[in-house]
């Protein structure tokens, strides 16, 4: 299942940056919350993200940069209901698996927490964000995404079965795969309501994208790339 769009925790620090980081220009606002343009570069270091095979690297970038801007109002919704922290437990157990996939990509951790500039204690935090916001979309779509035995079998006829039998398949029968119908609705069902909330965040948020050329001369000011206004509340 989704568990915020795939920046497991390692770009939006929120102010986790060591206060001596000298930020060069602002990349995007959030509600008035600035995404700086080091969080951004933070983020294509050590994020899940990666460069797709055509992707050039101002289209990654930009990329990484939606993810932050959809991470930060998915914080700022969880937060609001009092979230309990995530314990000890969970926080070093998702700090050995980040390290166990930068080892199997080859990578020395601790020297890409480095040249991401960051401290293990601000990974850490990072993480601990991330395992807030994925505990409360659990709790708050889960529910809604349970399946019963009539979602099962909508599942079967409706998806599988063409599915299997476009791909030239015999389907098997629905008592041999019942689990997976509903686990297919579940996880299937749970993203679409993900989705549908993040879009009203979106549309009810203020966000400012700015662009700015890669050699930035001294004192040049950002311009607005692109601004979305909160949309008006529809007549009662």
């Amino acid at each position: 299942m989704r568990a915020s769009r795939l920046l497991i925790g390692l770009g939006c620090l929120l102010g986790l940056a060591a206060a001596a980081d000298v930020i060069d220009r602002i990349a995007a606002t959030v509600n008035d919350t600035a995404i700086p343009e080091s969080e951004v570069r933070r983020a294509m270091v050590v994020s899940d993200l990666r460069p797709r095979p055509d992707e050039d690297a101002e289209a990654f970038r930009l990329r990484v940069l939606d993810a932050l801007i959809e991470e930060h109002l998915e914080y700022e919704d969880a937060i609001r209901f009092g979230p309990a922290s995530p314990n000890a437990f969970e926080i070093d157990q998702a700090m050995a698996n980040l390290r166990d996939r930068l080892k199997s990509e080859g990578k020395d951790p601790d020297a890409e927490f480095a040249r991401a500039g960051m401290t293990v204690d601000q990974v850490r935090a990072s993480i601990e964000r991330q395992l807030v916001i994925s505990a409360y979309l659990r709790e708050r779509f889960s529910p809604i995404a349970f399946a019963d035995e009539q979602d099962a079998r909508d599942e079967y006829e409706k998806r599988y079965v063409p599915e299997e039998k476009a791909a030239g398949r015999t389907p098997q029968p629905f008592e041999k795969v019942a689990d997976e119908m509903r686990r297919r609705f579940s996880t299937r069902t749970f993203d679409e309501e993900v989705a549908k909330w993040l879009k009203d965040l979106r549309q009810r948020a203020r966000v400012s994208i700015f662009r700015v050329p890669a050699a930035v001369p001294e004192g040049r000011t950002p311009v607005v790339l692109e601004r979305a206004t909160p949309a008006k509340p529809s007549a009662p």
